[in-house]
């Protein structure tokens, strides 16, 4: 009895201490390989978790655009929604607007670009050059669009004045263009490149004109001369 029961205790201690002598054997200090197999954060995320704060991911503006083709979203059994955004709502400057001033009120090229820029997210700035902000706002800009930002801008300041932006203070403003680079109307560029028309006949043209002139004008005197030949002799014969 003694013995059976000696033997049954040596076969279960046994597997027992073989499992703790290998659990001794790892250090305390040595990682284990999930620990090392963990990536470790980079350091600009680990300064922005300090203030609480971390980066969104996807970043919208890094990014590159693998596909034109629109992502959807079923609504219901025949409908779908395209998801995403705008170009006009990720870049303001890309916006679509439109300017529309009643011809009746006189206006300046100031008082329009405050008003176009209007609830667009962007201010014009306090420098604005007075050669452009007290021009008389022309009729034919009293109505634009629909137009982007970036062109309507640009139009209503013409070909003289150069647009910035400050995307981040979301401040737009203008500057002179240099007049060595300044680009000249596109109609008198055309028309100054085009070869001069000739708007008068040519010398060979003339030539001719000049000899059948010469020919008629002959045979008509001969006519005539023989004409008065006819009635001379018709008279001697009377």
């Amino acid at each position: 009895m003694n013995r059976s029961l000696l033997s049954i205790v040596s076969v279960f201690s046994l597997p027992l201490a073989l499992l703790l002598g290998a659990c001794s054997a790892i250090p305390p200090d040595h990682p284990t390989s999930a620990s090392a197999d963990t990536p470790t954060p980079p350091a600009s995320s680990q300064a922005h978790a300090a203030n609480g704060l971390t980066d969104a991911s996807p970043d919208l503006y890094m990014m590159e655009k693998v596909s034109d083709a629109p992502q959807v979203v079923r609504t219901g059994r025949y409908q779908l929604w395209e998801l995403g955004t705008s170009s006009g709502q990720q870049q303001l400057i890309n916006q679509v607007v439109r300017v529309a001033i009643p011809s009746t009120l006189s206006v300046t090229v100031k008082d329009a670009l405050m008003h176009l820029l209007a609830g667009t997210g962007y201010h014009l700035c306090d420098g604005v050059p007075s050669d452009l902000a007290n021009q008389p706002l022309p009729l034919t800009h009293r109505n634009l669009g629909p137009v982007s930002l970036h062109e309507a801008l640009q139009v209503l300041a013409g070909p003289a004045w150069v647009l910035q932006q400050d995307p981040r203070r979301r401040e737009v403003c203008f500057r002179a263009r240099d007049r060595s680079t300044a680009s000249a109307d596109p109609i008198e560029t055309r028309r100054l490149a085009e070869p001069t028309r000739q708007t008068h006949p040519t010398d060979t043209t003339a030539a001719h004109l000049s000899t059948g002139a010469s020919a008629a004008t002959q045979a008509h005197q001969a006519r005539m001369k023989a004409d008065l030949k006819s009635g001379s002799e018709k008279q001697e014969s009377r």
